[in-house]
């Protein structure tokens, strides 16, 4: 389901570049350093669609061909949290001055106790750090999936999503895309096919008939806002 969101991104509140949540540390520097020097010696500035996020998007190899976008460039990193994205925002995203960011992030810290709000805060502070350094950039949020392995956390995952879909409504320049219901069969249990042993990440499959499609038609609708 894709939720067009409406409202000036203009009034949205200024981000606030908060660093690791009390007991926390960055990680991934390395990684990310890496990730974003391979990229700037393979690709051309500015970037289509650029996706950033956790080990679920690290994990789609074929994002180019699900999405159908031979330019896509992939930042998926680690076990990323939200705070993670916003201290490497500028190295992995606004660098590379994409037309359109896809971010997944949020289910690490469903796994790491963090409260719903919190989630949705954090989500929120970085969307609105990449909106203030990219004017007219288009956002699309993947939804934290209800994952077989967060069965009981499912109520966390719903309301991080239903805060972060509410979020959304408040920019023309962002759409909230569910792909849970793709992921749940009609008898209201997850597609268990299409997650690896851990209960956690996906199989090829859920990129190719889930994630793919909508992520796909999001961008499309994304990338050129129509006028009021």
């Amino acid at each position: 389901m894709l939720v067009a969101c409406t409202g000036d991104p203009q009034t949205a509140r200024r981000f606030d570049p908060a660093g690791p949540p009390p007991g926390r540390e960055m990680r991934y520097a390395e990684a990310v350093g890496d990730l974003a020097a391979r990229s700037r010696a393979a690709v051309r500035e500015p970037v289509g669609t650029l996706l950033v996020g956790s080990s679920i998007f690290r994990r789609w190899s074929s994002a180019a061909e699900d999405l159908r976008d031979g330019g896509v460039v992939n930042h998926g990193f680690g076990g990323s949290c939200p705070w993670e994205l916003l201290a490497y925002a500028k190295e992995l995203v606004i660098d590379f001055r994409p037309a359109v960011v896809v971010c997944y992030c949020g289910s690490n810290d469903i796994n790491a106790g963090a409260p719903a709000a919190a989630i949705a805060e954090r989500v929120e502070i970085f969307l609105e750090a990449i909106e203030h350094a990219l004017p007219g950039v288009g956002v699309v949020y993947v939804s934290i999936n209800r994952a077989p392995q967060k069965r009981d956390r499912w109520a966390i995952v719903d309301d991080a999503n239903h805060r972060i879909e509410s979020a959304c409504r408040n920019a023309s320049n962002r759409v909230f895309v569910d792909v849970n219901e793709g992921l749940f069969d009609a008898d209201g249990s997850p597609r268990n096919d299409l997650y690896l042993e851990d209960g956690l990440h996906f199989r090829p499959a859920a990129y190719h008939e889930i994630f793919g499609p909508a992520v796909r038609a999001a961008v499309e609708s994304v990338r050129v806002t129509p006028s009021d």
